[in-house]
């Protein structure tokens, strides 16, 4: 038999990807690059339109030129993009701002207000979703308050994954697992809910969500002659409307069931199950339809992950590491031959925004003049994966599942998926893909084309378990009495913040 190749696009919130596969779920070959971030003001996080266009062409075209494939041999494509954030588009479909990526958090004030007068309980009845400052259920009202002239030559509302297909095939629409990400589209109705745009005083905007909500299997159009002379794709390639991308690392991850708890580390720290029943989605923080009919996503998130290490490094630690070196290499090196008693700085991971009921900001407790830089950035790591596993206790209570699949760009490391093993008490697994937002995104490009049925067969064939982290009881232990110290400093900042 012909192999068949799919093509996976994954617009992240630190990087870029392109990702070319075959039918077995070999990776044939990859290329990423990191779009520029903005900070123009106290909480924003924003990207230039076209430069994330151009990084698109950039990976696409790499991507091509590695694999040695005519682009006829394609046989579709797909996308992936983190959730939240926000796109505004004129009526020519060019961008009349910069694109926010969800780790902005402009609306903060405005979502402290919100959550006192009961907008947000108000919205939640619909969405099964919290607002959060990031996603347009906030940024559509900071913009009419704060930006009412930007909104005046706005014409669409779209998300990162959405804006990438419209560029490749000229059609303007969204899909399931992000339209009910937005905080705009009711858990209930499947449908942008006119009435949650009252709740929020925006009604007059309801006219810029998408009329055209696709499944994320369906072919959502072909690539146009414009895009194909930008991306080196092929002329009428089909291009399936693809997933949000926790999404697309949960398929990916072979879960297919609600047996299984989905972990990701990345810009973001999530933890998710799925679903097919509504009702235990009640008084969950974040809930979204999933990529199987009639089964949702049942998530806890926030952007207090991946991030501060960025930032941890580019500020402060980055400068003791050798030229040459690979940064998360060495750190990870570092990390690994460091013993968790030794230490018991504690860090809040919330630079980019908290999973606090306040909006708290990230801190080091416990700082004393014999901790080192090494100790700061073991308690950074150790940071991420509290925030996480306070995530997962907000799921699941005390009883955690029997086992959990890993993806995130930590996912890559054995120091990480070590260390989560030990921190949660519980197997990690993790898949022979390193890129399991471009997986999924292959497996919908894969079944748009008709190469899959459905997602079971498209998993069967695709997703396989490289290996498994067990923890190690003794540093289970540790670990479990650090948590006790992150969760006491957790509670000291309502005394702070009131």
């Amino acid at each position: 038999m012909r192999p068949s190749y799919f093509m996976g696009i994954d617009n992240g919130g630190s990087t870029t990807k392109c990702v070319i596969f075959d039918q077995n779920g070999t990776t044939i070959t990859t290329a990423s690059t990191r779009i520029r971030m903005n900070r123009p003001g106290s909480g924003c996080t924003e990207r230039d339109g076209e430069e994330v266009w151009n990084a698109n062409c950039q990976v696409i075209q790499a991507a091509l030129q590695q694999s040695s494939l005519h682009a006829r041999e394609i046989r579709a494509v797909s996308m992936c993009g983190y959730g939240g954030g926000m796109i505004l588009l004129g009526a020519q479909g060019d961008p009349v701002c910069p694109f926010i990526v969800s780790t902005d958090s402009r609306a903060d004030g405005l979502l402290t207000e919100f959550r006192k007068n009961g907008t947000d309980d108000a919205v939640y009845a619909h969405t099964l979703q919290r607002l959060w400052a990031g996603q347009p259920g906030m940024l559509l009202p900071w913009f009419q308050r704060n930006r009412p002239d930007l909104l005046k030559n706005a014409a669409h509302v779209m998300m990162i994954k959405d804006f990438i297909r419209y560029r490749l095939t000229g059609i303007i629409g969204t899909e399931r697992t992000d339209a009910s990400n937005t905080n705009l589209f009711s858990l209930r109705t499947g449908v942008f809910e006119p009435e949650i745009f009252r709740i929020l005083g925006i009604e007059e905007l309801y006219p810029l969500v998408p009329d055209r909500i696709f499944s994320p299997f369906q072919t959502a159009g072909h690539i146009t002659e414009e895009a194909a002379a930008q991306t080196g794709l092929y002329t009428g390639t089909p291009v399936a409307a693809g997933l949000y991308d926790v999404a697309a690392c949960t398929l990916a991850s072979g879960i297919l069931g609600n047996d299984a708890l989905s972990l990701i580390v990345g810009t973001w720290g999530i933890s998710g199950h799925l679903t097919p029943d509504l009702k235990e989605c009640e008084g969950k923080s974040n809930n979204m339809f999933s990529f199987l009919d009639g089964w949702y996503f049942s998530e806890e998130s926030s952007p207090t992950s991946a991030g501060n290490l960025d930032w941890f490094l580019e500020q402060a630690y980055g400068r003791r590491i050798p030229d040459g070196e690979n940064v998360y290499e060495y750190c990870n090196r570092v990390v690994g031959r460091m013993d968790p008693e030794e230490s018991d700085l504690i860090f809040l991971p919330y630079l980019y925004g908290s999973n606090t009921p306040v909006p708290a900001k990230a801190c080091f407790f416990q700082m004393a003049g014999h901790h080192t830089a090494d100790h700061m950035l073991m308690a950074v790591y150790e940071g991420i994966l509290f925030s996480l596993l306070q995530h997962i206790r907000a799921l699941y209570g005390t009883r955690l599942p029997e086992a959990a699949r890993f993806s995130g760009g930590a996912s890559r490391s054995p120091v990480w998926c070590q260390m989560a093993a030990d921190v949660l008490g519980i197997p990690i697994e993790v898949m022979d893909c390193t890129e399991l937002g471009a997986m999924g995104s292959a497996i919908c490009a894969g079944i748009a084309c008709g190469t899959w049925k459905d997602p079971e067969d498209a998993v069967r064939h695709m997703c396989h378990v490289a290996g498994t982290y067990v923890p190690d009881p003794e540093r289970t232990g540790i670990y479990r009495k650090k948590y006790e110290q992150y969760q006491r400093a957790v509670r000291c900042l309502d005394a702070f913040y009131s």
